[in-house]
Parts: C-alpha cells; structure tokens; sequence
C-alpha cells in the first residue's frame, strides 16, 4: 500500500481532527460527533469511513476490510452520502458500485488497501444479522431506536481486527434522543463497556464553510430551538417541560453543606420502582437591596428492593460524621417531605410506609399532590434570580436528577402535566415533594413573604431568620432542628 497521510486526504477542520483523533484511540469503541445543526456531521462520517478503511488495511496489513456508512433509509443516505462521495471522492481513490456480491458500496483501490465501504440504510436492521463489520458509521443516529444500535453492535467484529469502532453523527432530539444522551453525553449507565463511549461536541461555530448569513439565521432563533439547533444543547428537545434547566448553569461542584444552614429533602417512595431521597440546602441570599432564597440539591440517594428499616440504617450510615456533635448531624436536621400516599395504611392494614420511617427514627412530613402547583414550582426555582444565577442549583453528584429533569415530557392528553406512562419520573417526583413545600421569592417582583424581621434594614426569607444576637434560627424549631446554631461556630463543610 502506497503511502498517503490520511489527514492530509480528509481535510479535517479541526473539531473533526479533534474527533479523527479520539475514533483511534485504542480507549474509544464508541465516539458520537456533532450537538448543533451544520457542524460538519456528514462530511466527518464518510472521510472517516475512507479514513479508517486506510487505517485498517496499514495497521493489520489486510485488504477488504468491511465498514459500513448507515443512514436512516435510502432517500437519505443518496442525498447525505452518496451524491457527495460521487463529488468529492477522487477517481484515483476508488469506485462507486453496486454489485451483487457487496450491492451499493465504494471500493477502495488496491494499491489504497482495497477497504469496502459498505451503504447501507436502516429501515430494516435485522438485513444485517448475518453481516460483519470491522466499524460501523452510522449518521442522525437519533432517529434511530436504541434496539437497532444494539443490533449493530452485536455485528461490530471482523477477524483480526482488535478495534473495532462505532461512530455516530446526531443532532439531539428524536426517538433515540434519551438512550443516545444516557450512553454518549451523560455517560452514565451501567453498560459493561460505558468507558468506552466517547462525545465530541460540534457545532455550527467548528465548519469554516457555513457562510455567516446562515449563522445569523441560527442566532436569531427562539431561546428553546436556539439551545438545540446552534448550540447543540442535549437538554432541550420537542415536549420538554422544564425549557429553562441548563448545565452550564444549573449544575455546580459537589459541596457539604455547613450545619448552619437549613437542610430540606424530597422522598419518592418506591420497593420495585426506585425509592428516591434528594436533599437540599437552602441559603438565604441578600443582592443589592434584595433578599431571597437559593436552594441548592446537594444529594441523591436512590435504590430498590429496600424496606424503609433498610433505608433508615443506610441514611444513618450516609449522613453520620464522627468530627460533628450529634446535634448538628444531618439526618437530624434534615426535613424531609414525602409522597401523601406514604401516610395510608397498607392494603393489609399495617403500618403506613411514613409510620414505618417513624419507628426507625426517619420522620417524613407529607408534602402536597397537586402535580400542576408543583410543576409551577420548579419552573420558579429553576428560573434566574437577581444576582444573575438559578434560584436552584444542583450538585452534580445528583447524575439521575440531572439526567430526568430534561427528559420529562408533557403527557399527551394533559399538556400541563408530566407523562403519566414515563417510568424514570422518580427523581423529578422527588423534587417535586421537596421545591413544592419550600417558599420560592420571587425577588425580582419584591414578594419577600417575610416575617417582619430585618437585618440591615432588608427584610428577611421566611425559611431563615436570626435572633436579636444575630444566631441563625428556624422559623419552626420543631420542622428544622432541636436549638439554635451560634453564629461563628464553624463546623466542617465546605459551602
């Protein structure tokens, strides 16, 4: 095989040099390329297949080497694929054919390695059962179920070749929009080969040839389609409920919080469905002439198939630290609201799920049902506060929650609710119970709900107040902690 700089061929602009570069690290199976529209997507995806059809016959010294360039169906890989290799291949490179042994494919010439890059569409993925590829390029691989991925990986092998490599080219949105954004943005699943998944965010800002009178087409876009289609956000898709949660925002390092302040939590019951507790600390907040609340989730704990004696043991276990007087221990300063549903006898007329928290030492407050109210609540706290930040914010420890909140969709027949057939609703039901029983200000309009105390002269959050000494208080001794914090006593805790 005759020597040629596969770089040199593709002409990569850099972000597809950066994802050229991650596909053959040996740590890399799986890469997604792309987040906003006309980042350079299609073109990647066929030098790529050239490109590591080259690599392929250089690095094992074997020729007809199969990989497959996908598209949802033909109509999309002729105008995406097939008409531009026919520009932008060179004729010395290789051939476009369709013969009955490989049907429509692009045969490299020998003297290139003699690679076959194999187009193929997916209307109908079990075609392909009986088929091996050495890489599989797959484009807008969110149009696309997450059971055909899965049927072509377990086609992903080819005799001596050690790597193997999947690549996919996507805008968010579309019925893939959630596997592909578990398994490639988040990357956080239990899949044996999670470690494997890579992401290379593009977008219309990476392709020097999208002329800038499309770019101003793109800017001038309203908020939510602007967040998906130019700046490629994995958060915003059609029917999405919560349009203001963003990452770059709403997510913050992970943080103890100090035992002066307030602590609130949400409980999600669940046995065989997943049981949810997420706990948050509330700061009150003063900005110019301003005071208000933050709320910021600083723990999840989640798990099946456990009895509340079970999660009371394990919350004790999680929540004690030996350096802090059991006083100001969290679990007891921690409120927790739970689902009303906590508090009905069982169907055998035993005790209630909250009555069986109670007997382990766990007292679960009953929180409000009214899913409209409390859906209006976490669009306020999700909302900007004065001082330019959430009035909510989110460690990003909390990876479920930070993984649903976009996912929850309006249901179909109730547009102002949550998708009653979503079963991944834990985590938001959680924060629901929680946000639902704690007073959001909206400072911006002055509505402070406060109690008539002052400091400074500025009134002062409901949640939180001081005593004439200046110690910080609860408003309710009973809901949030045994006795006063002095001010100045500093205990460990990093916010």
């Amino acid at each position: 095989m005759e020597d040629l700089k596969i770089t040199d061929l593709a002409k990569f602009q850099p972000k597809q040099l950066t994802a050229w570069y991650t596909l053959v690290d040996p740590k890399t199976k799986y890469l997604l390329y792309g987040g906003a529209l006309a980042g350079g997507k299609s073109y990647l995806l066929r030098w790529a297949a050239i490109s590591l059809s080259m690599y392929y016959a250089k690095t094992y010294k074997k020729k007809g080497i199969p990989i497959g360039l996908f598209s949802e169906d033909y109509p999309t890989l002729k105008d995406r694929q097939i008409s531009r290799i026919q520009r932008e291949f060179p004729s010395w490179l290789g051939d476009l054919k369709d013969d009955a042994i490989t049907g429509l494919s692009y045969k490299l010439k020998d003297k290139w390695g003699g690679g076959v890059i194999l187009l193929r569409n997916l209307d109908d993925p079990s075609k392909y059962l009986s088929t091996e590829f050495a890489a599989e390029i797959v484009e807008e691989l969110t149009r696309n179920e997450e059971q055909t991925f899965q049927d072509l990986r377990n086609r992903l092998r080819y005799p001596g070749i050690d790597q193997v490599k999947f690549m996919g080219a996507s805008n968010p949105g579309g019925v893939g929009h959630g596997w592909v954004r578990k398994l490639f943005v988040d990357r956080a699943t239990d899949d044996p080969e999670q470690e494997r998944f890579f992401y290379v965010h593009a977008n219309v800002y990476d392709n020097q040839f999208v002329s800038k009178t499309y770019i101003k087409q793109l800017e001038s876009l309203p908020d939510k389609k602007k967040k998906a289609y130019l700046y490629g956000s994995w958060d915003v898709f059609e029917g999405q409920i919560f349009t203001e949660f963003n990452r770059s925002i709403h997510v913050i390092p992970p943080f103890v919080p100090k035992p002066i302040i307030t602590l609130v939590g949400g409980l999600d019951w669940g046995y065989s469905a997943p049981a949810v507790l997420l706990c948050g600390a509330l700061y009150s907040i003063k900005f110019n002439d301003l005071v208000f609340n933050r709320l910021k989730i600083y723990r999840e704990i989640d798990g099946i198939e456990t009895t509340p004696k079970q999660w009371a043991e394990k919350w004790k276990e999680i929540f004690y630290q030996k350096e802090i007087p059991l006083e100001f221990q969290e679990i007891r300063r921690l409120k927790i609201y739970g689902d009303p549903a906590m508090f009905n006898k069982l169907q055998d007329s035993s005790f209630s799920i909250a009555d069986q928290f109670k007997r382990e030492g766990i007292f679960i407050q009953k929180s409000t049902n009214n899913r409209l109210t409390s859906i209006t609540t976490i669009h306020n706290w999700l909302s900007m506060a004065p001082d330019g930040l959430p009035y909510m914010q989110i460690s990003e420890n909390c990876r479920n929650l930070i993984k649903t909140i976009p996912e929850a969709m309006y249901d179909e027949n109730d547009t102002e609710d949550i998708d009653k057939a979503w079963t991944e609703d834990h985590w938001v039901d959680s924060l629901r119970y929680l946000t639902a029983m704690v007073k959001w200000i909206n400072a911006k309009s002055g509505a402070y709900s406060h109690t008539g105390t002052l400091i400074n002269g500025l009134p002062v959050p409901k949640f939180q107040i001081t005593d004439k000494d200046g110690n910080f208080i609860p408003l309710d001794p009973s809901k949030f902690g045994e006795r006063p914090l002095k001010s100045g006593v500093y205990y460990p805790g990093n916010s």
